[in-house]
């Protein structure tokens, strides 16, 4: 595993940092849109929670300077080999129903790790088909816009911090409940009359910057969980 560097006595960090986040696609047997999603927001909040990267912990202050700047996620694709070797880097990785997610940890732009930068940002875009995961009692249900399209890349990356944002909002009894169920999610994707409904009680509302493929501003997803 590599070593987190320490970034919060380095005034010289100027480039915006990112999330990477791998998805698994390889020729065959490939996961749908909606399990790609839903183990993409399980893995980014994995990785928030992991102890690694609490207070003390050495992934601890990456984590935080990321957070406390423009959280950007960064989504590719990999296989084969290619998919292996970026075990090598300090990552958190889930599987949801044979969709494999694995995020690293947060750094610039400027300084991604040649196993990562040399991945493919997009490609052949998977099937949405299927089901979405039942709903966990303790789990996040997170809402895809149906005002815009998005890649599978843009989409599990909206998913992630729609995640991210859960996390951060609901009350830590919710919090302790959502991780000891392991950090169910289930994704939707509403028709425009319930968006509308939707957008006017969720507690979680993600409003993309305008850096790739929608315009700035767009409300991209939503996120819900028991109170």
């Amino acid at each position: 595993m590599t070593e987190a560097p320490d970034v919060r006595e380095d005034p010289s960090v100027e480039a915006p940092w990112a999330m990477q986040v791998v998805l698994r696609l390889e020729r065959t047997d490939v996961p749908t849109r909606t399990q790609l999603c839903e183990a993409t927001a399980a893995a980014v909040v994995t990785l928030i929670a992991d102890p690694r990267s609490q207070p003390g912990g050495p992934w601890e202050p990456s984590v935080e300077h990321w957070v406390g700047g423009r959280i950007r996620k960064i989504v590719r694709r990999a296989r084969g080999a290619k998919w292996d070797l970026t075990a090598e880097l300090d990552h958190v990785e889930v599987n949801r129903d044979g969709a494999q997610v694995r995020v690293f940890l947060p750094g610039p732009m400027d300084a991604v790790p040649d196993t990562l930068a040399k991945l493919q940002l997009t490609g052949t875009e998977p099937p949405d088909l299927g089901e979405p995961a039942p709903l966990h009692p303790a789990g996040v249900t997170v809402y895809v816009t149906p005002e815009v399209t998005m890649t599978v890349g843009k989409t599990a990356a909206q998913c992630g911090h729609a995640a991210q944002l859960a996390w951060r909002t609901m009350t830590p009894e919710r919090r302790i409940a959502w991780q000891h169920a392991g950090f169910p999610v289930r994704v939707e994707r509403p028709d425009r009359a319930a968006w509308a409904d939707l957008a006017a009680t969720a507690p979680v509302s993600v409003m993309d910057a305008g850096f790739t493929e929608i315009a700035p501003g767009t409300v991209t997803t939503l996120a819900t969980w028991g109170r």
